[in-house]
């Protein structure tokens, strides 16, 4: 769809649920009227919750992460990536075991975090002299928890061939920085490089540019859906869902007269 049609059927269908009083009585019928803004924001906040719930079991009632349907890996197509990321560390950016190494997570151009769910991950060794790959390491991602208490053991290190990720979370509240702890160091002549296939956030559904300074995920001009169009209508049908649920309207169908 394009954002005239996202507009355009967004209050008809909107509208469609206005409530009627009596059977046949259209003058108690509600008209519903949202701006562009609001209707923008709805469809983004739909658009997000699609894509959740393709990605993540608890989000849809089947049950189906990304790998259990071929249907929703061709579906999301256009929001999988891939990065090959060198090391930040830094005085600003400093890790919180003295064997981890930083990476900072691809990025918008809002400066948010593009990666919405890593779905493949790797950690390199690789060779300067001649830019090989020495070796690979299984990314295995820990909580604070699950650190501490590795931490305890005597061999507190991760297993052969095996890295551990911890997130550093920032300000905006997204995960942006993360910290990799390898189970070897680094020997003299090699360098690391984190390797992600991931699924990134998608650009906000903003159907005019916005005015007075709004903007949506950071983003105040014109921006078209992106994703597959044979989801648009279930994104223009979940964002009415969402309006009528923030509006507090009703949307029982008329009483049947012949009950």
């Amino acid at each position: 769809m394009t954002n005239q049609e996202f507009s355009d059927g967004f209050s008809t269908l909107l509208n469609s649920y206005g409530s009627i009083g009596e059977f046949g009585d259209q003058a108690s019928r509600q008209e519903i009227v949202l701006d562009e803004f609001e209707k923008s924001l709805f469809l983004t906040q739909a658009q997000d919750i699609i894509v959740r719930s393709y990605f993540e079991r608890t989000f849809n009632p089947q049950g189906q992460g990304f790998d259990d349907s071929a249907t929703r890996q061709t579906d999301f197509s256009s929001l999988i990536k891939v990065a090959t990321l060198t090391p930040v560390n830094n005085s600003t950016t400093g890790t919180f075991d003295a064997r981890g190494i930083i990476y900072q997570l691809p990025l918008r151009t809002d400066n948010s975090a593009e990666v919405l769910f890593i779905v493949n991950e790797k950690l390199q060794r690789i060779k300067t002299s001649d830019n090989s790959v020495a070796a690979e390491y299984v990314i295995k991602p820990i909580s604070a928890q699950e650190y501490d208490r590795q931490m305890s053991k005597a061999f507190a290190k991760p297993l052969k061939k095996q890295a551990w990720r911890l997130f550093q979370n920032k300000s905006t509240g997204f995960d942006a920085m993360s910290e990799l702890i390898p189970r070897d160091a680094l020997p003299s002549g090699y360098t690391w490089a984190y390797k992600l296939r991931y699924v990134k956030r998608p650009r906000p559904i903003v159907l005019e540019d916005m005015p007075d300074g709004l903007a949506i995920d950071g983003v105040s001009t014109a921006t078209e859906c992106e994703l597959n169009p044979i989801l648009h209508v279930d994104i223009l049908h979940k964002a009415v869902e969402l309006a009528l649920a923030t509006l507090g309207i009703r949307t029982q169908q008329p009483a049947n007269p012949n009950q």
